[in-house]
């Protein structure tokens, strides 16, 4: 068995083990994503559980007043942010400030990964929802927005794994980038739509995580569809894990369901380039 088979299986033996330690996600941010799903959210109540983290009130108004966000004032309180913005936009960058969290390690190969996976996450969601948007789908930019965070989410599970095996020698291999990358890209799908359903996710969001790979797919679902044109074209710019610049975007089958013109790729490699995710 070669060093890659052992330690995908390894990995994936402990997965599937009682002994695995999923990441939690924020009780915060799923309470408030619960919350704008009903007829009718309580604005104050999701503003109360904002406000009530001065930390996360802070990183909330940062991220309002990013480039991506930003409007011609600035943003200085919740409520301000919840009116101008919306309460669906809000509750993406909560999602957004406290999921960025969980992407960090204290083994320097594993961080240096997550921050790269970190970019890509946000890259496409930045993507899906100037998709969405270009597509006049108001309704569903936060959640494309939101599908697009949480795709590879499946990576991050298994960066966690390795770490925690790492930390108490369970591992009969060096880790490096090469057993991580086969790892990632053997795993994340599956057990990325099995972490998602362990936080109780609704099931659209759930197969996105499962099904952005796919070769043949639902062209009828459009989130699935933007999704995965907007990974393959972070993927192409290089924003994230790695960079194939010989994608061409417009001869996609995702380009042709989403009746994009080659100035609308332009338009959106462009777009996606510009945005600093940094300043997310």
């Amino acid at each position: 068995m070669s060093g890659k088979d052992s330690f995908v299986q390894i990995v994936k033996s402990y997965l599937t083990s009682d002994k695995v330690k999923l990441p939690v996600f924020s009780t915060i941010a799923l309470n408030i994503k619960n919350e704008i799903t009903k007829e009718e959210p309580d604005v104050r109540l999701v503003e109360k559980l904002i406000t009530h983290d001065q930390a996360l009130t802070s990183e909330v108004l940062k991220v309002s007043n990013s480039s991506f966000y930003k409007g011609l004032q600035q943003i200085t309180t919740v409520r301000n942010a919840i009116v101008r913005l919306g309460i669906n936009e809000v509750s993406n960058i909560v999602t957004l400030v406290t999921h960025k969290n969980l992407f960090y390690s204290n083994n320097q190969l594993l961080n240096n990964i997550m921050q790269n996976l970190w970019r890509h996450s946000v890259g496409c969601a930045i993507g899906s929802h100037w998709l969405a948007r270009h597509r006049d789908m108001q309704g569903a930019m936060h959640e494309s927005f939101f599908a697009g965070l949480l795709h590879d989410v499946g990576k991050l599970l298994i960066l966690k794994v390795a770490e925690e095996l790492k930390k108490h020698n369970r591992l009969s291999v060096q880790i490096s980038d090469a057993l991580l990358n086969e790892a990632m890209n053997t795993l994340h799908t599956d057990f990325g739509y099995s972490l998602m359903k362990h936080w109780s996710f609704p099931e659209k969001y759930c197969e996105i995580a499962r099904k952005h790979h796919s070769i043949e797919f639902d062209t009828k679902n459009l989130l699935l569809t933007m999704v995965r044109l907007a990974d393959m074209a972070c993927n192409k710019l290089g924003i994230g894990l790695k960079t194939d610049s010989s994608i061409v975007l417009l001869a996609t089958k995702e380009a042709s369901v989403l009746r994009l013109s080659e100035i609308d790729m332009a338009n959106f490699e462009i777009y996606l380039e510009d945005t600093s995710v940094a300043n997310l």
